[in-house]
């Protein structure tokens, strides 16, 4: 009985030390999404006061924004989320081929969702989202297990 009480507090702790840290990392994902989201409507509006081409200042603002969000969501996972002490050259480098392989697989799904569903319109965001929430937990392993 003893083995089992025991087995049962270990297995205990690893559940809610595993909680802990997708709930961090939940929180800093948020974080990044506001983050994101300020960035990409201060540039967007001051590109639109100098009156840039509208193709322009979209992906102008849509790229200095996901640069931003994912550096300082790169330092919040390394520090807080996984509290690493792997290389920040190795990690960086990983983090960012990580973001690049989860945004191509984001368009990729929806792209492909979209089409063999023949999706049209707002439909098309749920599709979204449901894609970036499988990839979430894809991310969050990814992270856990390769980058940090």
């Amino acid at each position: 009985m003893r083995f089992f009480d025991i087995l049962y507090r270990v297995k205990g702790k690893i559940t809610i030390s595993v909680l802990q840290r997708f709930g961090r990392f939940s929180l800093s994902s948020l974080f990044g999404f506001v983050v994101d989201n300020l960035v990409f409507t201060i540039v967007l509006m001051a590109l639109q006061a100098q009156n840039m081409l509208r193709r322009h200042d979209i992906l102008i603002a849509l790229v200095t924004a996901r640069a931003v969000s994912a550096t300082l969501n790169y330092v919040v996972n390394k520090r807080f989320v996984f509290k690493s002490r792997a290389s920040v050259s190795s990690s960086f480098t990983r983090y960012w081929v990580l973001v690049l392989l989860i945004a191509a697989l984001s368009y990729a799904g929806t792209a492909v969702l979209s089409y063999v569903l023949d999706l049209r319109g707002a439909v098309i965001t749920v599709c979204k989202i449901v894609v970036e929430s499988v990839l979430f937990i894809i991310s969050y392993k990814l992270q856990r297990i390769w980058v940090f």
